[in-house]
Formats: C-alpha cells, structure tokens, sequence
C-alpha cells in the first residue's frame, strides 16, 4: 500500500512539472534592440573603430566589408615575413604587426550576438631586432546583456566590453628604480575577452 502511494505521488509530480513548464513564461527579444544599441557609444557606429582613414558614412557597409575580405585568407596564413606593400593596401596589412578582422560569436544573453575584433598572427614584430612584440589596442565599447524577463520580453542593461581594434609593435618594458616605464594599462576589471 506505501508504495502505491509512493508512485502516486511520483506521477502527480511528474505531471506538475509537465504542466508548469508549458505554463511557464517564455522570453523574447525587444524588436528595438538594434536601435537600442546603435545609440550607445555615442551614436558611432563600432566599426568605425577599424579605420585609421577612408571611410565615409555612405561607404561604411562597403569599406568594411572590404576590410573583413582582406583578413579572410590572413587567418589561415601564417605571420608575414616581410611587409605588404601598396598605396591601396590599408594599414591594417601594411604595418609591422599585420592584423585582420574576425567575427567573435558572443552569447545569446548579449547583443550584438557577434562583434568583430582585430586579430593577429605575428607575436614579434615584423623585421624588428631585439624583444619587441605585437600587442593590441583595446577600445572599451558599450554593448547590451540580458539582465532578466518581463511581460514577456527579455530586459536589457548597458555593460562595457574591451575589442582589439589594431595591434602596434611593442618595446620591451623597462624597470627604473623598481617602477615600470610604460604607457598606461586597462584598469584592473578589464579588458574582457570575448
């Protein structure tokens, strides 16, 4: 007798678990989260970032695509031995520490869902002597996070993220009287790897 009891109650919870799952609530996406994010970071648009020159707001969809072709066959290749040489070339591959653009898939919980960030395949700097090292340069951006559901739409909050948007030829740090001699570092709660 205990275990019919037993196994009646198991089936009663089972369905109620069956039943509060398909009444449960379930989330969307806002239909302004473009909007929303096109208005942080000052209304700029963050692919701007990867310009040193030459991109105007009519072309930015052009330029840019331009710039994430240029890097295609860069992330299978190996670092350059030498530099590339054109006046047509952008920067991004005539430099000393060639860099190319990949797109990073975040999380469903942020948007934008992919960003692109600067990338490289060089540690040490192209025809460089000595220890010098390619390292980036990170740009904090604002993009949004999930922080919870209501009324059936998924709520959004502001957060800051770091993106390499270059990368530059390094010179080795050097140490005076115990205290380091270098450019300023991110703060201590960033950057953020994506």
């Amino acid at each position: 007798m205990n275990f019919i009891n037993i196994l009646k109650g198991v089936v009663l919870y089972i369905s109620f678990c069956i039943t509060y799952v398909k009444c449960a609530p379930t989330c969307i996406d806002p239909t302004d989260l473009k909007t929303k994010f096109d208005t942080l970071n000052g209304g700029v648009d963050y692919r701007t970032l990867f310009f040193t020159e030459g991109w105007k707001q009519d072309s930015l969809e052009k330029d840019f695509g331009l710039l994430v072709y240029l890097g295609v066959d860069k992330a299978q290749s190996s670092c350059p031995s030498t530099f590339l040489k054109g006046s047509n070339l952008p920067l991004m591959v005539r430099t000393s520490c060639p860099w190319y653009l990949e797109k990073t898939q975040y999380s469903a919980e942020t948007y934008p869902h992919e960003l692109y960030r600067a990338t490289t395949k060089c540690t040490k700097c192209i025809d460089a002597s000595g220890d010098q090292k390619c390292s980036p340069i990170q740009q904090k951006i604002q993009i949004l996070k999930r922080a919870g559901c209501e009324n059936g739409f998924y709520k959004y909050e502001v957060t800051d993220t770091y993106i390499p948007v270059a990368y530059v030829c390094e010179q080795p740090r050097e140490v005076v009287n115990d205290v380091q001699i270098t450019t300023a570092r991110p703060p201590a709660d960033g950057p953020e790897e994506m």
